[in-house]
């Protein structure tokens, strides 16, 4: 109940969905910058590889990464995790915030790759340039929903 209580949902709901907006905007748009970015590709050629979707890969792919966005920002504005968080709010909580996921997916890739996991190998084997940008747009990502998300009074 206390997550029900505390948590300002509309301010959750807009600013997850602002965040995985701009984090893929940001990818797309800056495809090539300094040899980064881009990485939306990688997750189209997955998308294909598995034969889903067929057709519709580009929708799957923005409407799969909103609602990734909604459903792992509840990580961030979850009361317990929102506090200790350093900083008292804003972009550098956020970025912080974006910089610990970052590690959690990297972990999480990583032993499900053990497990055979394809997706995981697919993801733990990209290039170091796809591994840095994922880093930054989840930095991105983690910042914009600083930025947006207000707790309640």
């Amino acid at each position: 109940m206390r997550v029900i209580n505390e948590v300002n949902f509309f301010s959750y709901f807009f600013s997850s969905l602002v965040a995985g907006y701009v984090m893929m905007a940001v990818d797309i748009m800056m495809d090539g910058f300094l040899g980064l970015f881009g990485t939306y590709r990688e997750y189209l050629n997955i998308i294909k590889q598995f034969g889903m979707f067929n057709g519709f890969e580009d929708v799957i792919m923005v409407l799969g990464h909103m609602i990734n966005s909604v459903v792992l920002a509840l990580f961030f504005v979850h009361p317990a995790v929102y506090r200790r968080l350093p900083f008292k709010g804003g972009i550098a909580k956020g970025i912080v915030f974006g910089a610990f996921w970052h590690v959690c997916v990297v972990l999480f890739l990583f032993i499900t790759s053990l497990g055979g996991a394809k997706f995981s190998i697919t993801m733990m084997s990209a290039s170091l340039s796809s591994q840095v940008s994922l880093f930054l747009l989840h930095l991105v990502w983690g910042a914009v929903l600083g930025l947006l998300y207000w707790q309640k009074d």
